[in-house]
């Protein structure tokens, strides 16, 4: 009869246990498709009591979020852009003894990048102080390719801050002339010229820059560029002053002033999904 009593009480304590553990054990059902619940906050940001309970629904995806923020929101192929840099014409006004005007056009790929080619024609003509001699360089042509990267490619395409890289080159000559040697004591001067001289060179150049509309496809840009001579070939009898594109040898910073015309490529200037032009 005690046996009978023993194995009775175990096999309640085995059930109990087993229900117990069913119990903690369950999954709890979840559906990723069912809407969120609105939940009951009962204090504001600041951790101070509402006088009501207030009902707040929000969903927050920062990693899906990131990824859709991240992509451009205009059409790959958005606009080309033609415009002309009068900075060194402006400068020449101002007493610069060397200068030029180029042509460029870029094409605006997702209001994002802008694959852009420079092609120009610059001279110089510098007389030193001392009057010792007088240095000329012919208009020569140079050639710059690049591009740029809008900062606001997400929003209006009519205003840009970018930043963007140039390589330049250019073949030039130049001429020296009117040098003059002496003694000022003596009051005896000999005078000379060097014959025309030909060089080639190989510059970069760092730029950050603004552009804005200033009436239906016109538009006005600024931007500063940073200088560096990768390369230039000497003359036979001396080195070059002048850079074509790039400005004095010993200039490391230089600057544009650009009007600029837009030629659009679609339809609207408004955001468009490009789900099919990524794909």
């Amino acid at each position: 009869m005690r046996l009978l009593r023993y194995i009775s009480a175990v096999i309640c304590v085995c059930a109990s246990l087993a229900a117990h553990a069913q119990r903690e054990v369950t999954p709890v059902e979840t559906d990723d498709k069912k809407p969120p619940q609105p939940v009951l906050h009962y204090y504001d940001k600041h951790g101070e009591p509402l006088n009501e309970p207030v009902l707040f629904l929000a969903t927050l995806d920062t990693v899906g979020s990131a990824k859709t923020n991240a992509r451009p929101v205009y059409p790959r192929l958005n606009s080309i852009d033609i415009g002309i840099n009068i900075f060194d014409a402006v400068a020449i006004l101002a007493g610069q003894k060397y200068g030029g005007a180029d042509i460029r056009a870029s094409l605006s790929m997702w209001n994002w990048l802008f694959p852009t080619i420079e092609i120009g024609v610059a001279g110089a003509c510098n007389k030193p102080k001392d009057n010792n001699y007088t240095y000329k360089s012919s208009p020569s042509v140079y050639f710059k390719i690049g591009a740029d990267y809008n900062f606001l490619y997400k929003s209006n395409p009519d205003y840009r801050l970018f930043a963007g890289l140039r390589l330049g080159a250019t073949p030039f000559s130049y001429r020296i002339t009117d040098i003059s040697t002496g003694s000022s004591y003596w009051q005896e001067y000999q005078q000379f010229s060097l014959p025309t001289e030909n060089a080639t060179a190989l510059y970069g150049e760092v730029l950050l820059g603004l552009r804005v509309k200033i009436w239906k496809q016109l538009s006005l840009g600024w931007s500063v560029r940073f200088h560096h001579l990768f390369k230039s070939t000497r003359g036979t009898h001396s080195d070059p002053w002048f850079i074509p594109g790039m400005g004095t040898q010993s200039s490391k910073v230089g600057a544009s002033f650009s009007v600029t015309y837009t030629l659009p490529l679609t339809k609207s200037d408004k955001a468009a999904n490009t789900d099919t032009d990524n794909n």
